[in-house]
């Protein structure tokens, strides 16, 4: 949100004045001036961090997929138990959430290496 000064309101404005703008105000060398961008994470990340963020995603939406329902949950739980909390890429996880999860981080990276 917008910083108002007090004393004069109309020309000390910094930021956006609305959510819905598609800029904002900010000073520079003691003038004030107003700049529109598009305000997207996504277009400033790193080859990298768009791999870790499809990585994610694609382990965020098998998730949902298959264990969304109490019996699905259940089932997790069980396998969980059955692999002595180890995923498969190696590591020990405390949690049966946190222990498909990296599974399937595990899945698409080998299914598509990064290649930076």
């Amino acid at each position: 949100m917008a910083k108002i000064d007090t004393a004069s309101a109309i020309n000390q404005i910094s930021g956006k004045t609305n959510s819905k703008d598609p800029g904002y105000f900010y000073w520079r060398n003691g003038k004030q001036f107003y700049r529109t961008r598009e305000e997207t994470y996504q277009k400033n990340q790193s080859p990298k961090q768009q791999y870790n963020s499809a990585v994610f995603g694609y382990a965020n939406s098998k998730m949902a997929e298959h264990y969304g329902t109490p019996e699905a949950k259940l089932q997790l739980a069980a396998e969980f138990e059955a692999a002595h909390h180890i995923a498969s890429n190696g590591k020990s996880y405390e949690t049966p959430w946190a222990w498909k999860f990296s599974s399937f981080q595990y899945e698409y990276k080998q299914a598509h290496p990064f290649e930076g």
